[in-house]
């Protein structure tokens, strides 16, 4: 943990004083920054409090420009009607009834005339949708296209006047003052503008499943409820990136913590953009899931120290599932190395379904390339359900010498390890909700499966629109029984 009292600490915190000084007096202040590492410093300093440099008399530089405009003239608050009721989420589960969702609020920004940015997770079943800005002017918009690999949606909407966020073209830095802006759903929908001062706290981050592609910036920055989908701005006002959230029933989800929220960078909401004015051409993938090689996994699959990505699933029907397998070491995609997960997948991004993509893996200790076709990538991709119950739970169901279905592994730090699951265990049945097509009708409750199959059909019914859950029910070897609940969005993140 970083020592509070250090001079790092106390540059950081009067960095956001003044920031909030300036927020209070509706100005934005341009601050110096070191030549050599760009993180900001305080007037007068000698030193760079970040690496430490010697500040030559002007060294620093002029400041940053004076603001092109005042973003908070291109934020827009929108109003998401659903007027649904959702019985397969899993509040309606453990609720054991529907669960209503009439409305969900969020902010948006000019891109262009009468065009508007907002993030995915607003939109997914929105049958209306509605924009305020911030003199109060409410006009109906219509949905252009959602993008739901990045996680933009893209709004048409007559309300002229609304200047569009200037476009910032390098990139951020760690340490760097960001201000994101939104509409506080706490004002329910009498749009009242807010903003909330942070720094860039973080670059390149993944893991959160909330869209399949991740490479966020993090930032220290309060988010309000209602700031899902509105900008996030450097010291000149120019955008750096918009806030992202996944819809959880009722709300939004904004971060894991107080203090932390991820914001998709401004080069892949321009990505996004291209993507959707370009008519929405189909994306190549290969329809592999992937993690960072653990301890675990190179026990497991005898994989050497120079892999660092490991296949854990293949999608069925997908260009990876006759010719990659769990537990190949990645080493090259398309002739590249792969420092990244959000790199693959820019990668892929340049590419079209029937390209040629040669894979470098490691495999049985040996290297072999191995050559695919790539593929349009799916709308909703969905796993085997054994292959699933190992993604999501942390337990490989198979079959042995005695009938039924038992555990062969048990994942380390898994729903099912923290349920003291062990190998050997019988699964004896499955509690399931409604499939896909039928989200309308309640009908959960155990079911018994006796083989693959009829594992396979349960699991099936574990999808909704928007997330998978499950129960298993075990009789265990010490003769108790136990039950292991599943659950996780469905973002099929790592997925390529």
């Amino acid at each position: 943990m970083r020592n509070r009292s250090s001079p790092h600490r106390r540059v950081l915190r009067a960095c956001l004083l003044a920031a909030l000084a300036c927020v209070a007096t509706g100005l934005v202040v341009a601050e110096a920054v070191c030549p050599k590492c760009g993180a900001p410093v305080p007037p007068g300093a000698l030193f760079c409090t970040q690496c430490g440099a010697r500040l030559e008399p002007g060294a620093a530089g002029a400041p940053p420009p004076a603001p092109a405009s005042d973003a908070r003239l291109s934020v827009v608050q929108v109003v998401a009607i659903h007027d649904r009721e959702m019985s397969s989420i899993v509040q309606a589960i453990t609720q054991s009834s529907a669960v209503r969702v009439d409305s969900l609020l969020g902010s948006g920004f000019a891109v262009a005339p009468g065009e508007f940015v907002t993030d995915a997770g607003l939109l997914v079943g929105a049958k209306e949708v509605r924009l305020a800005d911030a003199a109060g002017r409410t006009a109906a918009a219509r949905i252009v296209a959602v993008d739901p690999l990045i996680g933009v949606g893209l709004l048409a909407a007559d309300l002229p006047g609304v200047p569009p966020v200037p476009a910032r073209r390098d990139q951020p830095r760690e340490g760097e003052t960001l201000t994101a802006i939104g509409f506080s759903s706490a004002a329910g929908m009498t749009p009242s503008i807010t903003v909330s001062p942070g720094v860039v706290s973080g670059l390149h981050r993944s893991g959160m499943e909330i869209h399949p592609v991740e490479d966020y910036l993090q930032s220290d920055a309060s988010l309000p409820r209602g700031f899902a989908g509105g900008p996030a701005v450097d010291a000149t006002g120019r955008l750096l990136g918009m806030t992202t959230a996944f819809p959880l029933g009722r709300s939004l989800w904004l971060g894991p913590a107080a203090g932390i929220g991820y914001f998709i960078p401004a080069d892949w909401v321009e990505r996004s953009l291209a993507w959707i004015r370009g008519g929405q051409p189909p994306r190549a993938w290969m329809g592999a899931h992937a993690a960072a090689a653990d301890p675990d996994s190179r026990k497991l699959f005898g994989i050497p120290g120079e892999v660092r990505w490991v296949v854990e699933d293949v999608f069925p029907d997908t260009p990876a599932f006759t010719r990659l397998r769990r537990g190949d070491g990645l080493l090259r995609i398309c002739g590249e190395e792969i420092p990244s997960l959000a790199a693959v997948q820019l990668r892929l991004l340049s590419a079209k379904p029937g390209d040629r993509c040669p894979v470098e893996v490691v495999r049985d200790g040996k290297k072999l390339t191995v050559d695919l076709i790539l593929a349009p990538r799916l709308d909703r991709p969905r796993l085997k359900g054994i292959d699933a119950l190992r993604l999501y739970g942390g337990v490989e169901i198979g079959t042995g010498s005695q009938p039924g279905l038992l555990v062969n592994r048990v994942l380390p730090n898994s729903h099912a390890h923290a349920a003291r699951i062990s190998k050997g265990d019988v699964l004896h049945a499955v509690f399931t909700k409604k499939d896909l097509e039928h989200p309308e009708r309640y009908d959960a409750r155990w079911r018994g499966v006796k083989d693959l199959p009829e594992l396979e059909q349960q699991v099936a019914r574990a999808y909704s629109d928007l997330d998978f859950f499950a129960g298993l029910k075990f009789r265990c070897k010490d003769g108790e029984k136990r039950e292991v609940f599943i659950f996780s969005l469905l973002t099929a993140t790592d997925a390529f």
